[in-house]
Order: C-alpha cells, then sequence, then structure tokens
C-alpha cells in the first residue's frame, strides 16, 4: 500500500513537472511572438507575397512591432495579408506607412516591411489598410547578379585584350611600357614643361614685384598711374611732339622743293647758277673778275701802308693806335673787377 501511495506521488511529481514546463514553454512562445500583447490589426494587399508565411515578423526601421496573423486570396493577384502591429508602436506608424515584402538576410525567411511615414499624418488604427510598396524579391535579386556576373566577365575579357595589347607595346601605353623613347621622349617633355612651369612662377613673380613697385608713392610709373597732372602733361607732351614732327616733316618737304628746284636751276643753263655751272665764257669771266679783285686789294694794301707811313699821316695814325691800347686796357682792367 505504501509502495502504491509512493508511485503515485512520483507520477504525481511528474505530471506538475511538465505542467510547469509547458505552461513556461506557452508563456516564452506567446512572449517572443507577442501572443499576449495588445495589438492592432491593419491589412496590405500584395500581388506576391514570395512565400511570406503566417507568424512571421513585421519589421519597423529595423525593429519587431508585431506578426503576420493571416494570408487570403481576394482575387486573382490580389493577396491580402494582416497584421497585428503591438499597441506600444502604434504612435510611431502613420497613415502613409509604405509596406513591402523583404528578406531576413540575403537567402533567409520572408518577413513585411514597413518604412516611411510623416509625422504630420494621423498614426495607423484598427482596419487600416496600408500602402504596398515594391520589393525586391531573391530571383530579381538573383538575376540582377546573373547580369552583373556576365558584364563583369566582359569587362574581365576586355581587360585581358587591353592588357595583352600593352604588354605586346600596342597602343600608347604599350608603347610608354615597352619603347625606351617613348619613354625619353616623354621624360623630356616633362622636363622642358617643368622648365616652362619655372620660367612662368620667375614671370609671375617679376610681375609681382613690378606691379608692388607701381604702388610705390612717389614713383614715376606709380604717379604716371594715379596722378592725372602727370598723364595730362605726358599727354601734352606728346600733342607738341606730334607737332613738331609734323612741323619738322613740312621743313623737310620745303627742303626736298628747293633742292628740287636748285637742281633743276643747275640743270638749266639760262639760269645763273647753271650759267655759272655750264657756260664756260661766263666762268672764266668770273675766275678774271676775282683775280683782278684780289689784285687790287693787294695794290690797296700796298697804298695804304705807304700813307702810314707818310708823315702827314704818321701822327693820326699813332693817335688811333694809342686809343685801341687805352681801350684795351680799360676792357681788361673792367673783367678783373667782374672776377673779384
Amino acid at each position: 500500500m505504501e509502495a502504491g501511495k509512493k508511485r503515485a506521488v512520483i507520477v504525481g511529481i511528474f505530471v506538475v513537472l511538465g505542467l510547469a514546463i509547458f505552461v513556461t514553454a506557452v508563456m516564452m512562445l506567446g512572449k517572443q511572438q507577442k501572443l499576449f500583447n495588445k495589438s492592432v490589426q491593419v491589412n496590405a494587399v500584395f500581388k506576391d507575397v514570395n512565400g511570406l508565411a503566417v507568424g512571421r515578423n513585421i519589421l519597423y526601421s529595423g525593429v519587431k512591432i508585431g506578426t503576420v496573423k493571416k494570408i487570403s486570396f481576394v482575387r486573382t493577384n490580389e493577396i491580402l495579408v494582416l497584421m497585428n502591429i503591438d499597441q506600444s508602436a502604434q504612435e510611431f506608424i502613420h497613415k502613409d506607412v509604405v509596406a513591402r515584402i523583404s528578406s531576413e538576410g540575403l537567402m533567409g525567411n520572408k518577413i513585411v516591411m514597413l518604412s516611411g511615414g510623416t509625422p504630420n499624418m494621423p498614426r495607423i488604427e484598427d482596419g487600416d489598410r496600408l500602402t504596398v510598396g515594391s520589393g525586391l524579391s531573391t530571383e530579381e535579386i538573383m538575376n540582377t547578379l546573373q547580369v552583373n556576373n556576365k558584364s563583369l566577365v566582359e569587362i574581365t575579357d576586355n581587360l585581358k585584350v587591353i592588357t595583352k595589347g600593352m604588354v605586346d607595346g600596342k597602343g600608347t601605353l604599350g608603347k610608354l611600357l615597352t619603347d625606351d623613347s617613348v619613354y625619353k621622349n616623354l621624360n623630356a617633355s616633362m622636363a622642358g614643361l617643368n622648365n616652362a612651369v619655372a620660367n612662368t612662377r620667375r614671370l609671375t613673380s617679376a610681375l609681382s614685384a613690378y606691379a608692388s613697385k607701381l604702388q610705390t608713392k612717389g614713383v614715376l610709373s606709380n604717379e604716371l598711374v594715379t596722378d592725372t597732372m602727370v598723364f595730362s602733361k605726358l599727354r601734352s607732351a606728346v600733342t607738341q611732339m606730334n607737332e613738331v614732327t609734323g612741323n619738322a616733316n613740312k621743313a623737310v618737304l620745303d627742303l626736298q622743293a628747293a633742292s628740287a628746284g636748285v637742281k633743276e636751276g643747275m640743270s638749266n643753263s639760262d639760269a645763273p647758277i647753271g650759267m655759272l655751272l655750264q657756260d664756260t665764257l661766263l666762268a672764266d669771266a668770273f675766275k678774271a673778275t676775282i683775280y683782278n679783285l684780289e689784285t687790287s686789294t693787294e695794290k690797296l694794301d700796298t697804298n695804304m701802308l705807304a700813307i702810314r707811313n707818310n708823315f702827314l699821316f704818321r701822327g693820326y695814325f699813332r693817335k688811333q693806335a694809342k686809343r685801341e691800347r687805352k681801350a684795351q686796357k680799360a676792357k681788361e682792367k673792367a673783367a678783373r673787377q667782374a672776377q673779384k
């Protein structure tokens, strides 16, 4: 009898433990799935749920806010998805939020992703139908990856052709890599370019120094730039120089005309200068006249010398010489006084 009671007690203990474990598991599962939380039920109509199942998570900005309650067909290509949203997250989700089918990872379970929403819109309420956005399915992702892989293969093939041509010395880059003369020419060009840059820098420095000198007051260049009086005087001087140049040109023209007239007169035998140059008889007569004048002058000098030595006129000439010496001494004295 005691053994039967003992067995009953052990069985009872195991039953109680089993019930406790079951209740704990139900509570933990319900807590994880948020089965016992107060929620707001909303819905959305999708054309394709891509394998979405009941009980899958609903995320908003990466945070789990509910689960999928029911999935049912409305009509062809229209699938109604009922969603339970926690009341604790209701105030952060607005009526213009957008629902999309997404995946947990690249190949993970399908979930409903909520995004968007503006603060000035009202928050969601029980029975609201959410706007559906276009989601990117796994098949589309794989198709895109395949297209990208094909493009990558083509790019790789093109790179192989380009690199082979470069190694073989084809094209500009190939010649640059294989031909030393191209490298030397390029190096010489770069050296010339560096020299040009250096010269440009020196020229820029010289221009900067000259510009700073232009700003120095008292310098002629600064006065030419800033002083309007100097500029007006310079312009007046240039105008006068232009006038002098015009007058000089006019004088040159007059001299040319006069020389042309003289030349014409020299070639004309009727003109006086032409007669002097071309008529030999007149030239001989002119020479004879000059000779007679020289002879008469010599005779006149002889006569004047004879008169000075004559006793009748000797006193007159002595007095005249004395007056001349006296006047010369007076001039010399006045000059010495002026020097003092």
